[in-house]
């Protein structure tokens, strides 16, 4: 029998000479530095928001977003510089007013028709007092900065600061636009000068917490399963609905027959990120009636829809306007067992980076429901009950996960979410 032969590993020479390398805060000749520095203003007409009076030219900085109008996002600044011409012996005082203005029509009979505006932020600065000595020089440029908060009060009621929006319906429309306006007031009767320049607020939302990829199959005992326990997936059973005009079909018999036979199920909390999919399933339990299980399992349509609703003066119901947004797509799945079958499918939350929710307490909101409808055969319709359910949903604009990533490439300051732009008309300034 052969020796076994175990052949040793290599020795290793550690120079002992070597140091470790030297580390510095400043770059060395072969690296580079990425860092976000502040758009400078040029005075360029085709890099830069410039706007004119007799007497006034407005910048706003560098046109970077691609958009029709100066563009930010959540907790962002309006920064800019003015520059003066002319005499300056009449002029009083010069100031800069940031304004929004939530604007809904409706047009109809009846109590809540026509146009309602409501100002949801005003914010003044002054750039140039007679009274008060200034270090800027008259012909210099007199920068400003005016905050838009995340925050406002709206009658009383604290809401988040509304993002531009437009919304055209047959009889009804909803907008929220934003203008800044320059105004040059002169004593006596001279005439007073002004600038109104539309701008965008585009702020980007993102869900509080990851959102489950998928339902995992849920067991016999749906309150036994772990993401129950833990509030990971919601779980409702669908209400049957007896037709306005079912002559054979009871109550009672849609009681003993369809009560919680139909189960839907979602990730919870019901926040997802625009242009993604969210996962649901549908669960069709009828022991008893077999049949009804494959029956209507061939007849269920799930749909997203956007909803705008408009509050208004005098009635108690809002005004609703629904949008599809999606259809889902739906796979067929094997049964538990006879008649209890499981259904997977998921929905796409509209166009990516293009849908966010909002709201202003009692004047306007911007929401989304998934709406569930299952129906019976045509030709059983009246026999058999349908199901029917809408689940509200909150969509943001991005991801779960990139804010940390945004922030540290932008020095610290969100981007527009430029999606929200494109239900956006153009307003020329004034």
């Amino acid at each position: 029998m052969s020796e076994l032969v175990i052949t040793p590993p290599p020795e290793y020479n550690y120079d002992e000479d070597l140091s470790s390398p030297m580390y510095s805060m400043c770059a060395g000749s072969s690296e580079r530095v990425i860092q976000f520095e502040p758009f400078k203003r040029t005075g360029c007409p085709d890099c830069d928001w410039l706007y004119f009076t007799d007497h006034m030219t407005i910048n706003l900085g560098s046109r970077v977003w691609g958009l029709h109008a100066p563009s930010y996002g959540l907790n962002g600044k309006v920064e800019g510089a003015v520059k003066f011409s002319g005499d300056r012996s009449h002029v009083e005082k010069v100031t800069v007013t940031l304004e929004g203005l939530l604007n809904t029509s409706v047009s109809q009979r009846g109590p809540g028709s026509g146009e309602y505006k409501v100002p949801v932020l005003s914010s003044t600065v002054q750039i140039y007092d007679s009274y008060a000595d200034s270090t800027v020089e008259w012909t210099d440029e007199h920068v400003f900065s005016v905050d838009l908060p995340s925050e406002v009060m709206v009658q009383g009621v604290v809401s988040q600061l509304p993002p531009s929006f437009a919304a055209y319906y047959q009889n009804s429309s909803c907008e929220v636009s934003y203008r800044l306006r320059i105004d040059m007031a002169r004593r006596g009767l001279r005439r007073h000068e002004s600038k109104t320049i539309s701008i965008l607020y585009l702020p980007k939302t993102r869900p509080s917490e990851a959102p489950l990829i998928s339902i995992p199959r849920p067991s016999r005992n749906l309150s036994d399963s772990p993401l129950c326990i833990f509030g990971r997936v919601k779980t409702v059973a669908l209400e049957p609905i007896l037709p306005l005009d079912a002559k054979r079909l009871t109550k009672s018999s849609i009681s003993t027959h369809s009560q919680k036979s139909v189960f839907f199920s979602l990730p919870s909390p019901q926040c997802f990120s625009s242009g993604e999919p969210i996962p649901f399933t549908l669960s069709l339990v009828f022991p008893s009636d077999p049949f009804l299980a494959s029956m209507y399992s061939k007849n269920i349509r799930v749909v997203l829809l956007k909803r705008v609703e408009l509050w208004r003066k005098g009635i108690t119901e809002p005004i609703i306007r629904d949008t599809t947004l999606a259809s889902a797509h739906l796979r067929y799945f094997n049964e538990y067992s006879e008649g209890i079958t499981l259904l997977r499918g998921s929905i796409r939350a509209g166009a990516e980076g293009k849908e966010s929710s909002w709201r202003v307490k009692g004047i306007a909101e911007t929401q989304y429901i998934l709406r569930v409808m299952i129906n019976p055969p045509t030709h059983l319709y009246g026999h058999l009950p349908s199901f029917k359910h809408d689940e509200k949903l909150q969509i943001t604009t991005d991801s779960w996960g990139t804010l940390e990533r945004e922030l540290a490439s932008t020095g610290g300051t969100p981007t527009p979410a430029l999606g929200l732009a494109s239900c956006l008309r153009h307003v020329d300034e004034i």
